[in-house]
């Protein structure tokens, strides 16, 4: 059985690994596209297409690191190695992701998609594992509001640190040249997470498989474990649709002070403001999540983007500062989202286990590891069509057409994935006080140790 409750040391410990983990995902989440379109000198399909291809081809690598991961045993744990020995190869991959080789025309583009799939594959062998962990680590469902609010926070401060330190580093470490300076910039981040991880591994306990432990499961088996799983397969519909369409926003942002505002050195400061913003939101959604519950906490958070939404689309933003609040407002919902659907995903492993008989954790993760990717996949090539759509080209002052165009892609595609997101999260089967009553019935299940 796992632990109900953990130590704030243990806590902190496990939750750290975030802080290192968003170190990589927030750069590639911020500046990635970016670096391909205006630093290595990409169309915006291209570069769109790039990231769709290597997030797909992540994605289908995510439940098969699943299915592997839920199958070892080591002395030192199922999850736990994955984290110290894969650290390395993928700090060496987030730099090479981030270097413009000498090549122009297909080949720079095969090599821009090669570092990128390399990278992914590196990324996916670490934290898969790493998130498996949350499911074992505790199966109270309030303990695990409260690690996805700690989870939340590192990768808030990861975000912190990317936003407000990566121009800085691009312009000093780069010398005039901006490819230049993304590479040293990604050495530098690569070097703090490759140091955190091992702290993560030392500091983290996983929990001593029983005897009575499930057996490991063909992948036929994971399947027929997961297929009954509805609360498993409504959090995938409702955060599918929503990462696909407010994809948009996230990457619109740095285009939209450059070229909108005409004030790119504040996209710094803004990105910074709501990072640092988070530190104040997440133990609101906490604390909101333990309140009204988790699908309440969703819809919250629905309605609360939608109205935010509406005000980008009634007045024009002309100012860094005025873009800047709305962000920080933005960002409550899109926060929202993040905390309350990583709070979600291991409760979904007891529903499933419930239903089946079954315990799928790792596969689980890393099967909704896989739609999350598959869809941010898609996201940015529809981003990156749309911005070519527009008339986008890099570096060049953009027509009116095209700033509205942005604009409004700013706003339609959110909105649309929002509001669906909403309408799907009223199928989802676990209300407040459910999951407790499950998790109850599955000890009862349990075999006495003198059984």
């Amino acid at each position: 059985m796992t632990a109900h409750r953990l130590s704030m040391a243990g806590k902190v410990g496990f939750t750290l690994g975030d802080y290192a983990s968003n170190l990589y995902w927030q750069s590639v989440s911020i500046f990635l596209l970016f670096f391909y379109t205006d630093a290595v000198g990409l169309s915006a399909a291209t570069a769109g297409l790039i990231y769709m291809i290597a997030s797909i081809v992540d994605a289908l690598a995510d439940p098969i690191m699943g299915s592997i991961a839920d199958r070892t045993r080591t002395s030192r744990g199922r999850y736990r190695p994955y984290i110290l020995f894969g650290c390395v190869p993928l700090g060496l991959s987030f730099v090479l992701l981030y270097w413009r080789p000498p090549f122009e025309g297909l080949l720079l583009t095969l090599w821009m998609m090669m570092s990128h799939i390399v990278f992914r594959f590196a990324y996916t062998a670490v934290t898969i594992p790493y998130t498996s962990l949350n499911a074992r680590l505790t199966d109270n469902s309030d303990e695990r509001s409260t690690l996805a609010g700690w989870r939340m926070t590192f990768g808030v401060l990861a975000a912190l640190t990317i936003s407000y330190f990566t121009y800085p580093l691009v312009g000093m470490l780069g010398n005039g040249n901006a490819a230049n300076g993304y590479t040293y910039a990604a050495a530098v981040f690569a070097v703090i997470a490759t140091a955190i991880y091992p702290l993560v591994y030392a500091i983290t306990c996983e929990p001593a498989e029983l005897p009575n432990e499930e057996p490991r499961l063909t992948l036929g088996g994971y399947w027929r474990g997961l297929a009954p799983n509805r609360a498993f397969w409504v959090l995938v519909a409702a955060t599918v649709v929503a990462s696909i369409c407010t994809f948009a926003l996230g990457k619109s942002i740095l285009y939209y002070f450059k070229y909108y505002l005409h004030d790119e050195a504040a996209a710094r400061f803004a990105l910074a403001a709501m990072a640092v913003s988070g530190l104040a939101i997440i133990p609101g959604w906490v604390w909101l999540t333990k309140s009204i519950g988790k699908r309440n906490a969703w819809l919250a958070a629905v309605a609360w983007a939608l109205v935010m939404l509406a005000i980008f689309q009634a007045f024009d933003f002309r100012s860094a500062l005025s873009m800047t609040i709305w962000l920080v407002a933005w960002s409550v919902g899109s926060l929202g989202f993040a905390m309350t659907f990583w709070s979600m995903l291991p409760d979904t492993v007891e529903y499933g286990e419930w239903t089946s008989g079954a315990r799928t954790e790792s596969f689980i993760f890393g099967l909704f590891q896989f739609f999350l990717k598959a869809a941010l996949g898609i996201g940015a090539g529809l981003f990156g069509w749309l911005l070519q759509h527009v008339g986008y080209v890099a570096n060049t002052d953009q027509s009116p057409e095209t700033l509205a165009g942005i604009k409004a892609i700013m706003v339609w595609m959110p909105g649309a994935g929002v509001f669906l997101a909403g309408l799907i999260m009223l199928a989802y089967p676990l209300k407040r006080g459910t999951h407790e009553a499950i998790v109850e019935e599955l000890n009862a299940r349990m075999p006495s140790p003198d059984a």
